[in-house]
């Protein structure tokens, strides 16, 4: 009799979890009180605030597990007595470490509020202020200030962030700072340093501070919809939404896993109403998160060997999607009298199309090593070279995240990998010299763009070592393909008029790395040919330009030669003895995607090389 009356219970208890996992909305995380304790620490220390634990999900009994009962117990860990004054005076020690204070200081948290929030849009300028004021040693305003000390430009800025950083250090792993919320935002903010690239093992690179992240929102329930009785409720979901751009990002960069599966969380994707009100950056942010998590969805695949056509014609659609519904105020051209117009040049926009880009590239890169690029990635890395000319014309190389020493890694891959085709290479030299300049102001805050450099170097000295393809190389354009391409112009992509009619002479000509900011490129064509979508470009059109020119700088054009041998690899403006100490140990960026693009053979002597 009893054991029909539990076998009712439990499945009474079944049915119920069955119906409420019919519910189309997500399941959020309920609030949980902490009850006081008297001894021990307080109930308001990381040891007694309340944590997420879903184990009766699959743990079944007569009844239901209370898990928030089972918090309620005294626990204190190695927090109690001579443990907690040990690491007190250790924070106390540490605050001989000098921080900025003054002027220095408000440079360097205005620097962080405008190039790094908006990919991080976690803290307001006035939740930032309020945080200053009442107590300047916090974990998240030293963390605040190591970000914006890698995007200042004052001289003394690097070594005071290198100071933050140690203090931040101490006070995470020392427990200072009560608030776990504000404990994973400071470590998302802490990845902006990189003192090591990920070509070596390191506590200190983003792949640790990520990963250490991951696992304190996976305890406090972040990666579960939050209950909307939750006073901060929208900031859970944005730290989430933050820590996933940045996982895929850091997993695509380095062809790594991912830290965080997408299949254990319910987080809703971000709306408009989970930002302050007047956010300028809460559209670009969503726009980010989502172009972020194709480009990690769709290396995954790759790496994991499972990216059948099915999928792949999947990523080409959400691509095509993204592109198509990025909203006005975000796009790169708008629509004017029935032609693409560039729009005025701004440092954010301009960074979310690199990802496009990035993405459009890989997904189309050929498995057949000896054949042509493929043109959606030819034209997309020519895209890439032309923004980035951008950043240098306006000297923001020094406001990227690290995360572009990546993406001018793919780009220049497949720009090398068409320079035995001299009928598609004639700007080969002045893309090829693009990014050479913009790795070269990366590489003095982040040491991984020494290793991408070395890459370059050790590809092109055995590139110029192969022959020619005499031929003329014909590649057709689908009018699918052509749709990735359909909101842009020619502006920014000098390989442009091979595949989509006529455009304007080379806007640039590269000058020397001291005055590239004074060459502004000449950007303005009121006649660009119309893009494909509007009637011009038929199935099959014919990208390939006859041409077998290797686009050797002419006379008086500006160029740095120096930068550039075509008979030799790329020349460093560095002492080779200075830039290399650490030869055995230096590797390269993004290693894993290097066998899908590059022969066997070339492969194999890189490897010796390196």
């Amino acid at each position: 009799m009893k054991a029909r009356a539990i076998a009712a219970r439990i499945a009474v208890t079944r049915k119920g979890r069955v119906d409420a996992e019919k519910d189309a909305s997500p399941r959020p995380v309920e609030l949980k009180k902490a009850k006081s304790l008297t001894h021990g620490d307080g109930p308001d220390t990381p040891a007694q605030q309340a944590s997420y634990l879903g184990r009766s999900d699959y743990l079944t009994a007569h009844l239901d597990i209370d898990e928030d009962d089972a918090t309620h117990y005294n626990g204190p860990g190695l927090r109690a007595g001579a443990f907690q004054s040990f690491e007190a005076r250790i924070r106390r020690n540490v605050s001989s470490l000098e921080i900025p204070r003054g002027t220095l200081r408000q440079s360097l948290l205005q620097n962080f509020l405008h190039w790094c929030r908006p990919w991080m849009p976690l803290v307001s300028e006035t939740d930032l202020e309020r945080l200053d004021a009442r107590n300047q040693d916090t974990l998240l305003v030293t963390a605040v200030l190591v970000a914006g000390s890698i995007v200042s430009s004052a001289p003394e800025a690097a070594v005071h962030g290198r100071r933050c950083y140690q203090r931040a250090k101490v006070l995470f792993y020392t427990n200072g700072e009560q608030n776990h919320l504000h404990t994973i935002m400071a470590i998302l903010f802490l990845q902006w340093l990189n003192p090591s690239g990920p070509e070596h093992v390191s506590i200190d690179n983003s792949s640790f501070w990520l990963r250490t992240s991951v696992a304190l929102a996976h305890q406090i329930g972040l990666h579960r919809e939050p209950d909307p009785r939750m006073a901060e409720a929208r900031l859970r979901r944005r730290i989430w939404w933050a820590l996933v751009s940045r996982d895929n990002l850091i997993a695509t960069s380095h062809g790594r896993p991912r830290a965080i599966n997408a299949e254990d969380s319910n987080v809703r994707p971000l709306r408009v109403d989970d930002f302050e009100p007047g956010d300028t950056d809460a559209l670009l942010f969503m726009q980010f998160v989502q172009i972020t998590s194709t480009l990690g969805d769709m290396t995954e695949h790759y790496r994991r060997g499972t990216l059948s056509d099915r999928k792949k014609i999947d990523f080409e659609d959400s691509l095509r999607a993204w592109v198509n519904t990025l909203p006005s105020t975000l796009r790169l051209y708008r629509r004017e009298k029935n032609t693409n117009k560039l729009t005025e040049y701004d440092f954010k926009f301009r960074q979310l199309h690199v990802l496009y880009f990035t993405a459009l590239i890989i997904l189309f890169r050929h498995d057949n090593k000896n054949d042509p690029p493929a043109p959606v990635s030819l034209l997309a890395a020519s895209f890439i070279s032309g923004i980035f000319e951008e950043f240098l014309t306006h000297e923001d190389i020094p406001h990227l995240p690290v995360t572009a020493i990546f993406y001018l890694m793919v780009a220049a891959l497949l720009q090398l990998s068409y320079q035995r085709f001299p009928s598609l290479a004639v700007h080969r030299n002045d893309e090829i010299d693009i990014i050479r300049l913009s790795l070269d102001g990366l590489k003095k805050r982040f040491p991984s763009a020494i290793g991408a450099e070395r890459v370059l170097n050790q590809m092109m000295n055995h590139s110029t070592s192969l022959q020619d393809t005499p031929e003329s190389t014909r590649m057709k354009v689908t009018s699918e393909e052509a749709e990735f391409f359909a909101p842009f112009g020619p502006e920014l992509c000098r390989q442009w008029g091979s595949g989509f009619g006529p455009r304007p002479a080379v806007p640039f000509a590269m000058g020397d790395v001291a005055g590239v900011g004074d060459n502004a490129p000449a950007h303005a064509n009121d006649g660009v040919t119309e893009m494909a979508g509007q009637g011009q470009y038929a199935e099959g059109h014919v990208i390939g330009n006859t041409s077998t020119t290797g686009g050797e700088a002419a006379p008086g054009s500006g160029r740095v030669d120096s930068l550039w041998d075509a008979t030799g690899p790329l020349l460093l403006p560095q002492d080779e003895d200075t830039l290399f100490s650490s030869e055995q140990t230096l590797d390269t960026v993004g290693r894993w995607w290097w066998a899908d693009w590059v022969p066997e053979a070339d492969l194999d002597f890189l490897s010796k090389s390196l």
